[in-house]
């Protein structure tokens, strides 16, 4: 809980009420990276019920998952 919240201090600002979250979980091309879920897990992710939210694995390096997570987040802004 503590993770979420103070990251979440921004998203609380009346401007951002229901704007998307997207969380990129990068170095998804390593062995030992987390999987996205674990990851939300520990930000507590499931804890935002106000605006939709999307984690994706992701490796930078490689460009997996990016056109993914940028898909979703232009599909929740239109």
């Amino acid at each position: 809980m503590h993770t979420l919240l103070r990251c979440a201090g921004p998203l609380q600002e009346e401007k951002m009420q229901g704007v998307p979250v997207l969380v990129l979980a990068n170095k998804q091309d390593l062995l030992n990276a987390p999987p996205a879920d674990d990851i939300a897990e520990a930000l507590n992710l499931f804890l935002i019920r106000d605006r939709p939210w999307q984690i994706q694995g992701c490796s930078a390096k490689d460009g997996s998952g990016l056109q993914d997570g940028m898909s979703w987040l232009v599909k929740q802004v239109r």
